[in-house]
């Protein structure tokens, strides 16, 4: 609990310890009036308040001098220390609110690390310079976990049901397909995969607790299936990579697949039709730092088509136009 006001801090307002230590540094009252563009004698009457306040006097006055008393000494290094902090705390808190500082805490679904947030964080920073953004990587599960802890401002994560407490805002969908060999000559030809076809190939998925193993155990339910993965692997990189070298097909959300080289792999559509939606999931009724509302907004603002269409071509051939190729499903 925190201590109360002691009864002399409370016949002691802010201004008059300002008109102190003014007096106190310039050991003039006519200087110390100037400096704060104030008469005389307002600064005497604050001074006054101050030394009946706490029965004893402050300074020692002559027609020429002003000089501290001992208990005048005593109180200027307590005001002056006092005095530095709050000031320092003020102009933080004015910085942060003019978006000039702070910084914004996010646990991220490991699949958007290397695309959708990094191009947001950009785009903040280069409205934002002076904020910073500290991303995590975390299933869905410990991402809930660290936002109702506190240990982060947002989560990023997609829809699915959550406990009481917290709110979920949409900001995109991400629909799933097949990441496949080329080197299986069998789906060469194939424009659409299904549980009942897929359960024919080692899966190569990510690990209970990942919301999008959960989405496409739902799927091969529904068809009758049980889902038996070859691997089980947080990252997108390394399930394409295992793809790529023909040791199984992987099921993957298509915006994380933005950027990864897809050479030696072909994106075949998810059927039946499946989208996961991602959005922010914040603290119900808590309060949000001008930095974490400024992110969520530019959040919002993000345009993900970008993301969902192939990477664009350069001058040197190799994996982006391999990229593109697959991502065009032809």
């Amino acid at each position: 609990m925190l201590q109360r006001w002691p009864p002399e801090l409370r016949r002691v307002n802010l201004n008059q310890l300002v008109s102190f230590a003014a007096v106190a540094q310039q050991q003039s009252f006519r200087r110390a009036a100037e400096q704060l563009h104030v008469s005389q004698s307002a600064l005497s009457v604050h001074v006054q308040h101050i030394e009946a306040a706490l029965g004893v006097k402050l300074f020692v006055r002559d027609t020429r001098s002003v000089a501290l008393t001992p208990e005048g000494e005593r109180l200027y290094g307590a005001v002056d220390v006092a005095g530095n902090t709050l000031a320092r705390v003020i102009r933080q808190l004015k910085d942060e609110a003019a978006l000039r500082a702070g910084s914004v805490s996010v646990a991220v679904l490991p699949s958007l690390t290397a695309t959708f947030m990094p191009q947001a964080m950009r785009r903040f920073r280069e409205r934002h310079p002076g904020i910073e953004v500290r991303m995590c990587d975390v299933d869905s599960q410990r991402a809930h976990e660290k936002l109702v802890n506190a240990e982060v401002d947002i989560a990023v994560v997609s829809r699915r049901e959550r406990s009481e407490g917290v709110d979920f805002t949409a900001l995109f969908e991400d629909e799933l397909v097949v990441v496949v060999p080329d080197a299986l000559p069998e789906l060469a030809g194939r424009k659409t995969l299904a549980p009942k076809q897929l359960a024919a190939y080692p899966l190569l998925l990510n690990p209970r607790g990942v919301d999008l193993r959960e989405i496409i155990e739902e799927r091969f339910r529904s068809a009758g299936l049980a889902v038996e993965p070859a691997q089980e692997l947080t990252g997108t990189y390394p399930l394409v990579s295992l793809v790529r070298l023909g040791l199984g097909v992987s099921i993957q959300p298509r915006v994380a697949l933005h950027g990864v080289s897809l050479e030696g792999c072909r994106l075949v559509e998810f059927r039946p039709a499946t989208v996961r939606e991602i959005g922010l999931l914040l603290l119900k009724d808590a309060p949000h730092s001008p930095a974490t509302l400024a992110f969520m907004e530019c959040l919002k603002a993000m345009d993900t088509a970008d993301l969902s269409r192939p990477a664009p071509r350069r001058a040197r051939r190799g994996v982006l136009s391999d990229t593109a190729k697959a991502l065009s499903m032809k």
